[in-house]
């Protein structure tokens, strides 16, 4: 896998994706200042953050492993506080963001700390980081949607 190439490519479509999420963000009254619009946001944020670092060193794994991993964690507690903002809105929707997310980010952790384990498996560590992100960058698109596109009932008429 060309890793620089892979991940010059996430890091640019993500930041693309967060540019066009503030974007709709603005368009949208109820969510402008939201946690939960900040929240869609990180989630592109730690993408294409992480995939920089990815980059940065690559003869280095200490380094892409430190940052998957807190990026991992950030991430977990991120999708954690989106699924309970989101579950008295979307029930559904949150119960399979929050589990999928927590599947994602809890990996990206995993894979940090047992990339030696990976390696000597003949698993290239970075490789499996590459699906999580790419899963993560899925459901990123998802979460937008969901919080884009959901209706608040309408008001109750006044008396």
């Amino acid at each position: 896998m060309d890793q620089s190439g892979f991940y010059g490519v996430v890091s640019a479509v993500n930041f693309t994706l967060l540019g066009l999420w503030w974007v709709a963000v603005k368009d949208k009254p109820r969510l402008t200042g939201s946690r939960t619009a900040y929240l869609v946001g990180l989630n592109f944020s730690i993408l294409a953050t992480v995939s920089l670092f990815a980059q940065v060193a690559p003869d280095f794994p200490i380094v892409w492993r430190v940052t998957f991993g807190l990026a991992g964690a950030v991430g977990l507690v991120g999708i954690v506080l989106l699924a309970r903002d989101l579950r008295a809105k979307a029930r559904g929707a949150a119960i399979a963001i929050g589990i999928a997310g927590v599947v994602v980010y809890a990996g990206l952790i995993a894979v940090a700390i047992l990339a030696d384990v990976l390696r000597g498996a003949g698993i290239p560590p970075i490789q499996v980081e590459a699906f999580l992100v790419s899963a993560a960058a899925f459901l990123g698109v998802q979460i937008a949607w969901v919080v884009a596109m959901h209706r608040e009932p309408p008001a109750a008429p006044a008396d």
